[in-house]
């Protein structure tokens, strides 16, 4: 019989994020449930156990999104409460196995468990199946990849190295270095005994290999992938990148101000609207919206409030701003499209305006016009239209 123990009972102080790095949104769902999907859905896999924190707090949390995933397949998803630490939490769960196989009347040396980090989301079906595999043959399988990276061992301890900016230092052979991944397989009997002999010694290993060694179990690395990394901090989680576009129109009037940008445009006519009928300013707007999927300007300043008549719209940019929240802005780009007049002179001040509220740099700006060849209403000038694109980030 096989499990997959899927530790996650840690909080991810290190990520300095409110909420538990296991429940951030990943892959359209969250990095816990993408991780148990790759063990659940195995063809070799048996049953899944996930560990809890230890207070609770995530039980119920955990429990309905496993009760969702068993739905959609029948095979079991176990919960039980883990510890402080990471070593207590495998002990707990592994103790949880041996009692579900017990009831199953399945031996612990009969049963095989695959250790897990929640927090590696990326492991795929050939790591799962090389570790099962070469458990046929060894006492104990770890993940591992080649270090890619020149790699020297202090000859002080790493307190020492805190204290004194030089230190020596030996060469290691770097075709003999391993980086560490989860998981890390052995037979249920013996990795149970090897955390037993390691709470009796005193002994906390880095990792469930290292307590197996210590138990003098013979462990044996199989090729992981960089894919299979283990999300710690912000930089370790991938890039949500987005994209709106907007486009505005305005009818050219006379004895109106012709505002682009939050700049003064001397012509002739001005842009007809509700607010300063900032054309460029309402079509950035519209892109920055749709890029969060917010909607459009009309929803959150519609024309029929009176608060929004003759509204400057650069204020209404620092609005949509502050809508967007937690996303970085990229790069945004503006389109004007009038025949007249030449807006070239103040494509500097219109950039300028744009990048001071978004709080961007002015490179991340690009302001430009064109003109129609005199065709369309643009051409004629009865109007004037804007068009606008923007990368957002998080």
């Amino acid at each position: 019989m096989i499990y997959a123990l899927i530790v996650a009972a840690g909080k991810g102080t290190r990520m300095g994020s409110k909420m538990p790095k296991q429940l951030l949104p990943y892959e359209g769902s969250t990095v816990l449930e993408t991780t148990v999907k790759k063990f659940y859905f195995h063809k070799s896999i048996d049953a899944v156990v996930v560990v809890s924190p230890s207070d609770g707090s995530l039980d119920e949390t955990y429990g309905k999104m496993m009760d969702a995933l068993m739905c959609e397949y029948d095979k079991r998803i176990l919960l039980c409460s883990g510890g402080k630490e990471r070593y207590e939490s495998v002990i707990k769960g592994l103790e949880h196995i041996a009692c579900d196989a017990a009831r199953s009347g399945v031996s612990k040396e009969d049963v095989t468990v695959l250790i897990h980090d929640a927090a590696r989301p990326d492991v795929d079906d050939k790591i799962i199946e090389k570790n099962i595999e070469s458990l046929e043959r060894y006492e104990g399988v770890v993940t591992g990849i080649p270090s890619t990276d020149s790699v020297r061992i202090a000859k002080t301890s790493l307190k020492d190295i805190l204290k004194y900016p030089i230190i020596g230092s030996a060469v290691v052979e770097r075709n003999k270095v391993f980086c560490v991944q989860t998981p890390q397989t052995f037979r249920l009997s013996d990795i149970l005994s090897a955390y037993r002999i390691a709470l009796a010694d005193g002994y906390v290993g880095t990792d469930d290999a290292s307590v197996a060694e210590h138990a003098g179990m013979d462990v044996v690395i199989v090729e992981g992938s960089d894919a299979n990394r283990k999300i710690t901090t912000k930089k370790d989680l991938p890039m949500a990148v987005r994209t709106g576009t907007g486009f505005d129109v305005h009818k050219l009037v006379p004895d109106r101000d012709l505002i682009l940008c939050g700049t003064p445009v001397p012509y002739e006519k001005g842009l007809l609207g509700h607010s300063d009928a900032d054309v460029a300013t309402h079509a950035l707007m519209d892109a920055l919206l749709g890029a969060a999927g917010m909607g459009d300007i009309g929803r959150h300043f519609p024309d029929t409030d009176e608060k929004y008549r003759g509204a400057d719209s650069l204020k209404l940019l620092a609005e949509v701003r502050k809508m967007i929240g937690d996303y970085s802005i990229s790069n945004v780009d503006v389109t004007i499209i009038a025949q007249a007049p030449k807006l070239a002179p103040y494509n500097e001040q219109m950039t300028e305006n744009i990048a001071r509220v978004l709080g961007i740099d002015r490179s991340c700006v690009n302001v430009k016009a064109t003109t129609t060849e005199g065709l369309g209403f643009t051409g004629n000038k009865e109007g004037m239209a804007a068009m606008a694109s923007c990368a957002i980030y998080k």
